[in-house]
């Protein structure tokens, strides 16, 4: 039942562009072309692609539309703090990974685990964990080992959504989430190659190519490209990847547009998961200082390896003039490989480490879906936007898991040619399944914007370890809404205050044999946007109360046993501001406070601060272009990083802040020489004065050291 129904909704957009689309095409032909001879095609007058659709190309840093409410409403009319990164400016600032993609935004610690963990993108959004989105679908895991991540090269643009969002995607963390958008299909032809080095012994050749097909504008595509090979910051460790993703769009008319999506990323190699202690980074060790490029593991043991696979649709059809039906789908498939030694506890002569092992093979796959139905219409002197839908989400994963011990290491005189004894492992399946159902509505009365929206939620999970023979099933039922007042003066200044609501399922039993409630979040937030007439820029600032309930923690009364009171809390204020004030000049700005404690917590950690969350933050970056004179096509870009003091997880010591300095060089050698147009060459830094840090402490007071200096040359070659 559940795969009929599974392949129902997923035939729906193709089928109904098969009807419609044919039906549409012929209404064209008649009315356009009635004097054409039978067997000529119709002919379809295709628009260019609008630059600011929430998946199209932004021009500079400044994007006016977002995809946060679904479909694409205007960032000055989205009653919640909503940032977007485009492809100028990740290109500009040469960002290679998520975390180094938002470094710049505001509400956001990118890097929690510093210059290690890359296999993962782990960062913090106003204090709180929030979920990776891929073209507006969850990109889901396992809970454990295999989590998915796509280069980003292959994106457009990244939209940070900040605060609980579940009103719109279902059970979410309470931070918000990242929507990673792919690159499209293009109407104009696009030709990139480019090659690139740098220091870590870092290698890396990129392609993009787009257009039409045969030069008819109904079918287009674009294959996307990349190869990368690095030591890691952590010696012995290296990084080694290649991402292909192929498009094709087929436009059979104004009113009707299907995408199709393939992925392929394939990473033999990743660097470290370990981790330092605090006695001899942060804190005082007599035996000395660990090196930032320290290894707690073992290169004759550690491996990683992790293959994914996914093809995906979008569809868009526009009904009529006032309703548009959407249907995004996906599924992925991931392997992956992994065996590690780390470091475990730090020994009474703080120089001795306790190590254990981890290994595990995984195998994950993924369908998720989202049908939604939008429209326009008025009653009376409000105007509507109301939008219906139902997505659903599945996952299925097996795997074989084992934990060790490994011989103790040295910090001070590592030997690393050990005898490693592979752990035992169990095998253990799981599955989880959530289809939820929402409704919105934007109304507009003159200048003011009332969003009102509502959502059910059924998530399912089931777990069955068969070398133990233990199983569980776990069901939930959650009703989430969200209601946001927004007043847009002429000026361009919008002001806004918002409610809106998050779950989270938890698995396990207290002491009763009670399942879990759901982890629930909740935030209150009041704002102002400013977009100036006649300026492309963009403006806001935001204060906020975020709230996490039902938090596990220590049973008061049963030790042994969790039970669901914990609290935490985030309170904090964004400033942001965006600007490409001229055809020259592209600037970015951001500053953040953050108060997160832990409020209610039978541990002892009640009234303390989170780890790893820092109380503020600010940054600022400028990329300047000079288009006349001798130096014409000579670009500069510089920025500045501040991430203040964070708190080890009991709080018993502070990590101390730290200040960087990015900055970059880029010459257009067309402007040299016009036999080189559309060529490129530039150098890039990111921590360019090498800052040596510790980027947080975090779970268990274990530490990992930040990025050192990172610098890349390469050329670039458009036609």
């Amino acid at each position: 039942m559940k795969l009929a129904a599974l392949l129902l909704f997923a035939a729906a957009p193709l089928a109904y562009a098969q009807s419609t689309g044919t039906a549409a095409t012929d209404a064209t032909d008649a009315a356009d072309t009635a004097t054409a001879n039978e067997s000529t095609l119709p002919a379809v007058k295709v628009t260019a692609q609008n630059e600011d659709q929430p998946y199209g190309p932004t021009n500079g840093y400044v994007a006016r539309e977002s995809s946060a409410l679904k479909g694409s409403t205007s960032l000055l009319e989205t009653p919640q703090s909503v940032s977007v990164v485009t492809r100028q400016q990740m290109d500009q600032q040469n960002a290679q990974t998520l975390n180094a993609a938002v470094r710049y935004v505001s509400g956001v610690t990118p890097e929690t685990r510093g210059g290690v963990a890359t296999r993962y993108d782990m960062l913090k959004v106003r204090g709180f964990d929030a979920d990776k989105y891929w073209n507006g679908l969850k990109m889901l895991d396992n809970a454990w080992y295999a989590t998915p991540q796509v280069d980003p090269y292959l994106l457009e643009r990244i939209e940070v959504l900040k605060g609980p969002v579940s009103v719109l995607y279902g059970q979410a963390a309470a931070g918000g989430l990242l929507d990673q958008e792919s690159k499209m299909p293009t109407t104009q032809p696009l030709h990139e190659v480019g090659i690139e080095f740098g220091n870590y012994a870092h290698k890396q050749a990129k392609f993009d190519f787009s257009g039409p097909i045969a030069g008819d504008q109904r079918y287009l595509f674009r294959i996307t490209g990349i190869a990368r090979t690095e030591d890691g910051q952590v010696q012995s460790t290296y990084n080694k990847r290649i991402a292909i993703a192929p498009s094709f769009t087929w436009r059979p008319d104004n009113k009707t547009s299907l995408t199709l999506f393939g992925f392929y990323q394939h990473d033999p190699r990743s660097t470290s998961y370990g981790s330092v202690p605090p006695q001899g980074t942060v804190l005082f060790n007599p035996n000395g200082k660990l090196p930032s490029d320290f290894y707690d593991g073992d290169h004759n043991f550690e491996s990683f390896n992790r293959v994914q696979e996914s093809i995906g649709y979008k569809f868009d059809r526009k009904l009529n003039n006032a309703w548009t039906f959407r249907a995004n789908g996906r599924f992925l498939h991931l392997a992956q490989d992994y065996k590690s030694v780390y470091a475990s506890a730090l020994e009474d002569d703080l120089r001795t480490l306790d190590r254990g092992t981890a290994a595990s093979k995984d195998n994950l796959n993924t369908v998720t879906l989202d049908n939604q139905i939008e429209g326009n219409f008025s009653t009376g002197p409000i105007d509507h936007t109301v939008l219906f839908g139902f997505d659903y989400q599945h996952y299925a994963s097996n795997f074989d898991t084992g934990f060790g011990t490994a011989p103790t290491l040295d910090m001070f005189a590592p030997n690393y040619n050990q005898t490693i004894t592979p752990p035992d492992r169990y095998h253990q399946v799981l599955s989880g399944t959530q289809y939820g159902v929402y409704a919105q509505d934007q109304a507009r009365w003159g200048h003011v914007i009332l969003t009102l929206g509502g959502r059910e939620d059924w998530a399912s999970s089931d777990s069955n370890n068969t070398t133990y023979g233990l199983q569980s099933h776990q069901f939930d039922r959650a009703f989430t809404g969200r209601a946001g007042l927004s007043y847009v003066f002429d000026s361009g200044i919008a002001p806004y205050v918002s409610y809106t609501e998050s779950f989270t399922p938890q698995a396990g039993t207290d002491i009763t044999g009670k399942q879990f409630e759901p982890e629930r979040g909740r935030q209150y937030e009041i704002g102002i946007k400013f977009q100036p007439k006649g300026y492309n820029a963009f403006f806001s600032a935001a204060l906020f109360d975020l709230t996490r309930k039902n938090l596990l923690t220590v049973d008061a009364a049963n030790p042994n046993f969790q039970s669901a009171v914990g609290e935490a809390r985030s309170r904090g204020l964004e400033l942001e501001a965006k600007a490409s004030l001229t055809d020259s000049l592209n600037v970015t700005a951001s500053y953040t406070y953050l108060s997160t404690k832990y409020t209610q917590d039978n541990s002892g950690l009640e009234g303390k601060y989170l780890p790893a969350v820092p109380q503020n933050q600010a940054s600022l970056w400028a990329y300047y272009t000079i288009n006349r004179g001798p130096l014409a096509g000579l670009s500069a870009g510089a920025g500045g990083r501040y991430t203040g003091t964070t708190y080890s997880s009991d709080n018993s010591f502070k990590v101390s802040s730290f200040f960087l300095v990015d900055a970059t060089l880029r010459y257009d050698l067309g402007r040299a020489t016009p036999q080189l147009k559309g060529a490129e060459l530039y150098v890039n830094a990111q921590n360019l004065f090498n800052k040596e840090y510790v980027a947080s402490c975090y779970y268990g007071s274990w530490c990992a050291f930040g990025y050192g200096r990172q610098v890349f040359a390469g050329m670039n070659y458009h036609w």
